[in-house]
Parts: C-alpha cells; sequence; structure tokens
C-alpha cells in the first residue's frame, strides 16, 4: 500500500470514533464470506491476511496476501454486493473496521485520499495480469520460485541476503498461491531444499538465503530461454 495512505490511517482514522478494533482471531478465521456484502473497509495494522476464492469443488486458489498497513474489503465502498472471494486470517495481527460511511467521510476531508486508492486497486489490478502472465507463461518451479522471493520481502521486510525468510505458508497454501497441484509443489520445494534454498516445516517454508533464492531464479530463466531457442 501507499506509505502514505497507511500513515494518514493510522494518524487520523483509527482513533475516531465508530472505528472498531477486532477481538484477536487465530489462523484460518474467515474475516469476509463470499455470500455477504461488506458494510465496512478493514485495515491491518498488523499480521497477514490471505484473499481466497473457492470453486464448486472446494478447491481454492489465493488471490493476494494483504500485509500490514494495507486495507482490503475496500469494495464495500462502491458495490454493495457480495464479491466471489473471502478473506482468512494468514497469520495473528491487529484488524479495524472502519464502517463505510467513516471511510468516506475520511475521504471528503481528504480528496487526496481518493488517489490514493486508485493507485492501490492500479497496483492490484498490476499484480492480477502478473499473476495470470506467470500461470500462462511459465512452469511451477519457476512460479514457486518467483512467489518465495516476493513473500520473502512481504513477511520480512528488508533485511540482508544472508538472514533466513520465514514464509507461514503451508505446501498447500503456496501451491494455491501458485496455480498447481499440492503434489508438484510439494516435490518441486524438496527439490529445493535438497540444493539448501529452503527448509521446510510444518506450515511453513523458510528461504534460507534469499540470494540463493535470486540465482536459482536467473538460472531457471537462462535454462528454459536455452531450451527454447
Amino acid at each position: 500500500m501507499i506509505t502514505s495512505l497507511t500513515s494518514l490511517i493510522r494518524s487520523e482514522l483509527l482513533h475516531v470514533e465508530g472505528v472498531r478494533k477486532l477481538p484477536p482471531a487465530r489462523r484460518f478465521t474467515s474475516l469476509l464470506t463470499s455470500e455477504t456484502a461488506p458494510e465496512s473497509v478493514l485495515f491491518l495494522d498488523s499480521g497477514f491476511v490471505k484473499v481466497v476464492r473457492r470453486g464448486s469443488d472446494a478447491k481454492e486458489v489465493i488471490l493476494s496476501i494483504i500485509g500490514p498497513g494495507e486495507i482490503f474489503a475496500e469494495h464495500a465502498l462502491m458495490h454493495r454486493f457480495p464479491r466471489p472471494f473471502t478473506a482468512e486470517i494468514l497469520q495473528e495481527g491487529v484488524i479495524y473496521e472502519i464502517p463505510r460511511e467513516i471511510f468516506t467521510f475520511f475521504c471528503r476531508q481528504r480528496p487526496e485520499v481518493w488517489q490514493m486508492l486508485w493507485e492501490v486497486a492500479l497496483k492490484r489490478q498490476l499484480e492480477a495480469e502478473q499473476k495470470t502472465a506467470l500461470l500462462c507463461l511459465e512452469d511451477v518451479e519457476f512460479r514457486v520460485l518467483y512467489y518465495l522471493g516476493k513473500l520473502a520481502s512481504q513477511f520480512a521486510g528488508p533485511a540482508t541476503d544472508q538472514e533466513e525468510y520465514s514464509l507461514p505458508l503451508s505446501q498447500s497454501e503456496l501451491a494455491s498461491l501458485v496455480g498447481a497441484t499440492r503434489e508438484t509443489t510439494s516435490t518441486t520445494l524438496n527439490a529445493l531444499s535438497r540444493q539448501g534454498i529452503v527448509r521446510l516445516g510444518r506450515r511453513l517454508v523458510t528461504v534460507r538465503s534469499l540470494e540463493a533464492l535470486r540465482n536459482a531464479t536467473r538460472n531457471h530463466s537462462a535454462k528454459a530461454a536455452t531450451q527454447s531457442a
């Protein structure tokens, strides 16, 4: 999310009467459902949330992962009908519920917020387009490498290349994120584990070296280019 919008929300909106801090919730707790139109915008002050879409066969795809300082359910501002996705706790944190009327009043008082919201929406659209391109153009190994690198910075924040990054994702969740079966994703992760790039745990994938991950991504791309030449 745009840093200035995060700062504005934290400094000017979270303490307004009517804004509610949600009770602590455990992992997998649903925050939004596909059957109910949201009445409030949600602000994630800390922790992580996954936005998921499920099919009729109960299979799921993770559309995005929301990190600290981001809003979600922002469609409550414009669309008063259900959307075909749910949001669930991925890592416990602090979440605020901002009623639609309070958020829109805040925007009227701060017209620049509308521009910030537009930038957030554009960023998410570009991420969705990138996800589609990866699904259509890249194999599972590249997608796993790509998302491990992307999530390392999202979950852990800035760090040196020598530091480890622990991602609170199960192998099934990573499979849902990269658009592959759990079996194929597990095979790929085990291969990366043997190379010393990741370490696998219960509902946890640890990137042991960001530099090694980057090298593996570059090598994979080079190999794919050679094979297609």
